[in-house]
């Protein structure tokens, strides 16, 4: 029997949890059709990714309060009367009850992480409002320990509704090169945006140039990419005295080929859940140097690399000389971050995972 599964996003774009969501999708037995909602626009490019099989749909969303979306929202649900909905961040939580005023047996929503608006969870509007929608959703899901325990000790959501999935990567995709890549190559992926904090990575840069002259010799910065924040971020870069050695390459196609040419992963953002990026890079075998957001503090130990102080310029370029100095210590956290990938963060389990959810 056909299980009929609706996913809600804000917009379908290259991005950390719509990866999750085509990566779930591209994995699920062939008895589930899947409808993929997204309430403003969607990428024809990343819509491409999913299978022929699975329909796009948006609910062109105006900006502010767009009351007419819940009108589309309820005969979208009439026309293809869904077994699950399953909603993913803030945005969406709304869309569940409709959802359960026209009784969809099994209702799911996510939490992937915090956007720039409410980057570390305070906002009490906020959890008002996932309290109110918190009856009309069965299970609610988090990535991350730090969101599971907040979405518990803070939200107040009841733990018996909570489940942790933790996001997952495709361990035979993702692999160590074969040679080396020559030089210190330090990288980044990720939307440029103000949450990503992607500035700090370039003043960090900059600031170990300066205070290591073997360090600039030897050493580059590898941004890859596109987002809002694109233009503060190439005049950050001509501001620097190592504009030269700073490259902001745009979106790639060829993600595991761009891992294996780094040395060091780097993140220096300010609100995270689980990042596909970092978890992609470690099963490169490739190290990191992280802020203590999120989860990502639950991903990285001195093991696989190294954990700063978010918004610590400092210490992330301290960071940036620890690894570039010590290359034996770095090599074996090259070995650790690809083992820690695949004993803990394994796609087919997350993809397991979701599929008992959705059978419930």
């Amino acid at each position: 029997m056909t299980k009929k599964v609706v996913h809600v996003v804000y917009s379908l774009h290259i991005g950390g949890l719509e990866r999750v969501l085509v990566n779930t999708i591209c994995r699920m037995p062939v008895d589930f059709q899947h409808t993929v909602v997204c309430l403003t626009e969607y990428s024809d490019d990343f819509a491409r990714l999913l299978p022929a099989s699975v329909k796009v749909k948006s609910l062109g969303k105006k900006a502010g309060q767009d009351w007419s979306i819940f009108k589309k929202w309820a005969a979208l649900l009439r026309s293809v009367k869904p077994d699950v909905v399953h909603t993913y961040n803030l945005a969406t939580l709304e869309m569940q009850v409709v959802a359960a005023c026209m009784r969809v047996p099994v209702r799911i929503h996510a939490e992937h992480g915090r956007d720039i608006y409410d980057p570390k969870g305070l906002n009490k509007k906020y959890w008002w409002l996932r309290r109110f929608v918190s009856p009309f959703v069965h299970t609610w899901v988090t990535v991350s320990g730090e969101l599971f325990e907040w979405l518990i000790d803070t939200v107040k959501i009841p733990k018996r509704k909570t489940r942790l999935i933790r996001n997952g990567v495709d361990t035979e995709l993702y692999v160590p090169a074969t040679d080396k890549p020559k030089g210190f190559t330090i990288g980044h992926v990720g939307r440029l945006s103000p949450i990503k904090n992607q500035v700090l990575l370039v003043d960090a840069f900059n600031l170990a140039c300066s205070l290591s002259e073997a360090f600039a010799m030897s050493s580059r910065l590898q941004i890859v990419g596109d987002g809002e924040s694109r233009s503060v971020l190439e005049a950050r870069v001509e501001q620097g005295a190592n504009k030269a050695s700073i490259e902001l390459l745009g979106m790639r196609s060829d993600m595991p080929a761009v891992y294996q040419g780094f040395t060091v992963f780097a993140m220096s953002s300010l609100g995270e859940g689980i990042p596909m990026t970092l978890l992609e890079a470690m099963a490169c075998g490739t190290p990191a140097v992280v802020t203590n957001v999120g989860g990502m503090p639950e991903v990285i130990s001195n093991d696989e690399g190294v954990v700063v102080p978010s918004e610590d310029v400092n210490a992330m370029a301290k960071a940036f000389l620890q690894m570039f100095t010590n290359n034996m210590e770095t090599q074996q956290m090259s070995i650790a971050a690809r083992a820690k990938v695949i004993s803990q963060f394994d796609e087919a389990k997350m993809v397991a995972d979701y599929l008992a959810l959705y059978n419930q």
